[in-house]
């Protein structure tokens, strides 16, 4: 996955050789996209942006949830290698660290 200004490509190989990678755009930000990361051993991407949201793309394809607590913005964004934490910080040196519901549905 990559970012560029206010959107998200997701690159996925064509399930025929000869027809390459395609991309997929996900778009929601309101700002620039700072930071993303995939939760390790997972399809599920984060996102933080300038915009104050840390976005939670399910499968890398739709919102699954929108984090916030960063009035002026995130800056950067890391997964415990357990990937039952997700940390981010934010513009104004905040450190916000989210864990994942014990239902296993979310953060928070």
């Amino acid at each position: 996955a990559a970012s560029s200004v206010e959107v998200i490509a997701v690159w996925r190989k064509a399930k025929d050789d000869n027809d390459g990678w395609n991309a997929q755009i996900l778009e929601l930000h309101d700002g620039v996209v700072q930071d993303l990361a995939f939760q390790p051993n997972s399809l599920l991407l984060a996102s933080a942006a300038d915009d104050g949201w840390l976005c939670l793309w399910q499968k890398a394809k739709q919102v699954g949830q929108i984090l916030e607590g960063a009035e002026g913005g995130f800056s950067c964004l890391a997964w415990h290698p357990n990937a039952h934490l997700l940390a981010a910080g934010g513009k104004d040196g905040e450190l916000i660290i989210w864990l994942e519901s014990s239902r296993g549905k979310g953060f928070g």
